[in-house]
């Protein structure tokens, strides 16, 4: 019983120690809302449409792993699951959980839904494990790369490549999905080994007929985040010759990798101090107005989402459509309830 408030004090502990000790220690907070009041009123507007965007990308990535499932119902789950997210502590487990009992509701079969949350959270990893090569592969054009950087870039290709090969082998290989489903029945008495071949097989032609829309907007969900961290800065008056459009990304890259392990919500104070810390290494832009533009970029990515979520919420809760019949899957790929 008493273990279940170790991750609230912990996630607490975390973020006073972030704002009240780290903080401090790489911006000055006086000079941070100077920055904010002589942020760009054309950058805030142009924020504020990149933000927009930002709020369907993740979405449209699910619709496009799960057949069946309409744009508008991925954005009133991708909404209320990233509020519990960035407000519960442990969110990411109970998100997952409301996931399940909103596309339920909807009479969206639970194995597709499974199937969905695995292939988009693959994806998902994929391109964030990718994003440090990338990064660093372009400031290596402009500056000279410190070694602490690319052995960390290393490390992300090799996990990726690792992740890749499994995923390639347990989706490609029917002996392998059989072995899986095999193990599985000596546990339990029941017929995994089919319904692993089953999840093999729809996997497949999830990928063969959607693949390059799920790529596509993972990828772009991913460049939106770059894009909303480069133009927070340019508009709170942070330069290319102080930090350069390249060195963004490699912190942008690296800096997420710090919240791989949910400590807080939404990796609060987690976040503003690693993305802080790395835009510091890859530029000599002033600290203090950086960690104004880190703030400007949580302020959109972690806040704003909150009460958008909380509203779809009290809509589902207040009335799913539960009632409705399931909806077949297109582009013959089939159902599994």
């Amino acid at each position: 019983m008493k273990w279940r408030w170790v991750q609230p004090v912990v996630g607490l502990v975390t973020v006073a120690i972030a704002y009240l000790w780290l903080v401090p220690r790489l911006a000055d907070y006086s000079e941070v809302l100077p920055a904010l009041d002589g942020a760009s009123r054309g950058g805030l507007a142009l924020l504020a449409i990149v933000g927009a965007a930002n709020l369907l990308a993740p979405a449209a990535a699910q619709s496009a792993a799960l057949p069946g499932l309409p744009l508008r119902r991925a954005v009133q789950s991708d909404w209320a699951t990233t509020a519990v997210t960035n407000v519960v502590p442990g969110g990411s487990a109970l998100a997952i959980g409301l996931t399940f009992a909103m596309y339920r509701s909807w009479r969206l079969p639970t194995s597709d839904t499974t199937r969905a949350l695995l292939v988009t959270g693959v994806w998902d990893n994929a391109v964030k494990l990718a994003m440090p090569a990338l990064g660093l592969a372009w400031l290596a054009t402009e500056q000279p790369i410190d070694g602490v950087l690319v052995q960390g870039a290393i490390v992300g290709i090799v996990l990726l490549v690792v992740a890749t090969v499994l995923l390639a082998v347990a989706v490609g290989d029917q002996r392998v999905a059989a072995a899986v489903g095999r193990g599985l029945d000596a546990v339990r008495e029941r017929n995994w080994t089919e319904r692993a071949g089953d999840v093999r097989r729809d996997t497949l032609v999830l990928l063969e007929t959607r693949g390059w829309w799920l790529t596509l907007w993972t990828i772009a969900g991913h460049v939106n985040l770059y894009l909303l961290l480069l133009l927070s800065l340019r508009t709170v008056g942070v330069d290319a010759a102080a930090l350069s459009a390249a060195g963004v990304l490699v912190a942008f890259a690296f800096g997420r990798l710090a919240t791989a392990i949910p400590l807080t919500p939404g990796g609060l104070g987690v976040m503003e101090v690693s993305l802080t810390a790395s835009l510091a290494v890859v530029g000599s832009a002033d600290a203090s107005v950086v960690f104004a533009a880190v703030l400007l970029f949580r302020f959109l990515t972690y806040l704003a989402p909150i009460p958008l979520g909380l509203i779809s919420w009290l809509l589902w809760s207040g009335g799913p459509e539960s009632g409705s019949s399931p909806t077949a899957a297109p582009d013959g790929l089939p159902s599994h309830s």
